[in-house]
């Protein structure tokens, strides 16, 4: 079960998109297709390369549409420019 807070993502698995979380998704997928679960941008996993595993999901292409992105929202969702689906 995913914990509130916890950051997930979509995995191109077989042909379909699978949600999981991001340790999830580095462990089992680790070269498989991401994408944000609110825009549809690609996604890559950063981190994971310490003692404390601390993976967190970073958009390929910032875009002012996506929630996900506090730093860059400008308030009103909309899809990624170069949403994947």
């Amino acid at each position: 079960m995913v914990k509130p807070g916890t950051p997930t993502c979509e995995v191109s698995v077989e042909g379909a998109w699978v949600a999981m979380t991001i340790d999830e998704a580095q462990a089992r997928h680790r070269d498989a297709l991401k994408r944000c679960p609110a825009c549809f941008g690609r996604l890559m996993i950063q981190g994971g390369y310490t003692a404390v595993r601390r993976a967190s999901p970073s958009h390929f292409r910032v875009h002012d549409g996506c929630p996900l992105i506090p730093r860059h929202y400008k308030g009103a969702p909309s899809r990624h420019p170069a949403a994947i689906s």
